[in-house]
């Protein structure tokens, strides 16, 4: 089962539980599941507590998952600009458009001003159509039974009064203490600029459909975006709002855990609505982990021993997780140590246990043998908090070996991270959790002032965990200007733009790339569009390990590829 399943077996048996599930028939659904949304074998679902048990032993069920918790990708830097010159001076020009566009961008974060002229179409109105915050409750029931919906006619009239973020109910700079801009706000300005302030984005005539997912302080961060129920929930409301129209999806999130294969139900979601619908783009950010110290990886022979040296911050006081994943065939067994070498814990494989670290902390460690959606055997690590011992040692055992490789990840955990010593880091294979299905396009960052396109010392490396490229593409991503959202004590955008770097930034420029795709070629398919933005990349020379692993393809190639289509 599940480690986080098992976690929520306790707990009262009438409560409803969001769950996500992979049926072993797309069309036979097991009984006691209420079906949310559906994308082929996947479904995210409801399932009382009462009848979890039930519902996992079913034939009809191929894999059941708890939630799990999806961070942003959060910018490296961010400072203010008032100098519209400069911003155009450092991005390329958006071409002009006359007539709204024909294709629908998506995006799913987290703070959207809509009160910034950036977002406002030529006669004032606003270009949103709908703004489903899912942190918010709501006097209207929608199909998914949780958060508020704000329509187009909402946000129009609430832009005409003093207070709009009162008379909508939602103010998106709410977590904003310091004036430093909302990440939503910022990456869909990247994108879909109308060029009011600044440059124009090259889907700034698209209409938007934005899912606020919330900024919520779980799991030590401030900055998790709920979790991957909502995720997958936020696409069908996208996609039910876009009908038949093209649509271009952005996504700048993610994690450091999981098997990094492209096998979780969310990426199995993401690939089943692209090879289904045409004229549907995803686009992710790579994630800033290159530095991160949370990856590594090694092969055991039998009876080896490997130690992972696992140091914790001194203030941190934050839960912290480690995930092991290696072959189906073989059999690992763990010993935890503590800075002392004193031994806390010997586990033998595929068994389950509770412990106490130091008297001060919780543990719980989940052995599961070949998960299903992978094969892959899998160990997880859960502390509760912080340890008194600066580190553990964790012991890696090969009791049975047929293969031998494994790879091990420490948690994001943006309010303390714990990390592996610097002499154990595989800096490749640092992808995000969830930006790793075969047909979405993930998106590394370049510094765009530098002659050679350098990539950035943060962007994460590919490549998956089954050898396959990601990311595919690079993009720029260092101090890219862009819309200023409201802070938690103004009424309204000032209408001003800030700076931020990260692959987050990078994502929405190739997103909006993929809208100039779609105007042109409205039916085209995920595998022609894929080759098409890739045709349209310039290589990196210099391929030693570490570029060519973080930049794919190359560095996309706007002018060329904008150009192709005055040619076709």
């Amino acid at each position: 089962m599940d480690p986080k399943l098992k976690l929520t077996i306790q707990g009262n048996p009438n409560e409803e539980l969001h769950l996500l599930l992979r049926l072993r028939n797309p069309d036979v659904v097991p009984k006691y599941v209420k079906v949310v949304s559906r994308f082929k074998d996947i479904i995210s679902c409801r399932i009382l507590r009462k009848h979890l048990l039930m519902v996992y032993t079913d034939d009809a069920t191929f894999s059941l998952k708890a939630p799990q918790v999806i961070p942003v990708n959060t910018a490296i830097e961010n400072t203010d600009f008032d100098d519209v010159e400069l911003v155009e001076s450092l991005r390329e020009k958006g071409t002009a458009q006359s007539q709204k566009s024909n294709v629908v961008f998506g995006i799913i974060d987290f703070g959207f001003d809509f009160t910034h002229p950036n977002f406002t179409d030529a006669k004032g109105n606003t270009r949103f159509e709908k703004i489903w915050v899912q942190a918010l409750k709501s006097d209207e029931e929608n199909a998914y039974g949780y958060g508020k919906i704000i329509d187009a006619e909402v946000l129009n009239a609430a832009n005409a009064t003093k207070h709009p973020f009162k008379v909508a109910k939602y103010h998106p700079g709410v977590a904003d203490f310091s004036g430093r801009g909302m990440h939503g706000t910022h990456v869909l300005g990247i994108a879909a600029s109308s060029g009011k302030v600044g440059r124009k984005g090259y889907a700034g005539d698209s209409a938007i459909i934005a899912v606020d997912m919330g900024a919520n302080y779980v799991n030590g961060s401030d900055l998790s975006l709920g979790d991957s129920v909502k995720l997958i929930e936020g696409i069908d409301f996208i996609l039910k709002q876009a009908g038949d129209r093209p649509c271009v999806i952005n996504m700048s999130l993610g994690g450091h855990g999981d098997a990094h294969s492209g096998q979780t139900l969310v990426e199995r979601a993401l690939n089943n609505a692209l090879k289904k619908r045409p004229g549907l783009v995803i686009v992710q950010s790579t994630g800033n982990y290159f530095n991160a110290n949370c990856h590594h990886s090694g092969k055991l022979i039998q009876d080896e021993v490997k130690t992972l040296e696992w140091i914790f911050k001194n203030k941190d006081k934050t839960p912290n997780e480690m995930e092991i994943w290696y072959e189906g065939d073989d059999e690992f067994t763990i010993e935890i140590y503590d800075e002392a070498y004193q031994l806390v814990k010997k586990m033998p494989a595929f068994k389950d246990m509770v412990f106490n670290v130091d008297e001060t902390v919780d543990a719980v460690i989940f052995h599961r043998k070949r998960e299903p959606n992978t094969l892959k055997n899998h160990i997880n690590i859960i502390l509760t908090g912080r340890p008194i011992t600066s580190k553990l040692y964790v012991h890696i055992i090969g009791s049975k070996v047929k293969n031998g490789v494994y790879h091990a990840y420490i948690e994001r955990d943006d309010r303390g991270q714990s990390h592996f010593n610097k002499s154990q880091i595989d800096t490749n294979g640092t992808t995000g959790s969830i930006c790793n299905a075969p047909l979405v396009i993930t998106v590394g960052a370049y510094d765009q002032r530098s002659a050679y396109k350098n990539p950035l010392s943060f962007s994460s490396a590919g490549p998956t965990s089954d050898g396959r490229m990601k990311p595919e593409v690079v993009a720029p991503g260092s101090k890219i200007m862009a819309s200023k959202s409201a802070s938690r004590f103004e009424n309204r955008a000032s209408g001003r733009l800030t700076a931020k770097s990260g692959s987050s930034m990078a994502a929405p420029y190739v997103a909006s790339l993929a809208v100039k795709v779609l105007e042109s070629h409205p039916t085209i398919n995920i595998y022609a569009l894929r080759q098409y933005l890739f045709k349209h990349c310039t290589p990196y020379k210099v391929l030693n390990g570490n570029t060519k692993n973080k930049t794919g393809f190359g560095a996309i190639n706007a002018l060329a590829l904008l150009q192709s289509f005055s040619k076709s």
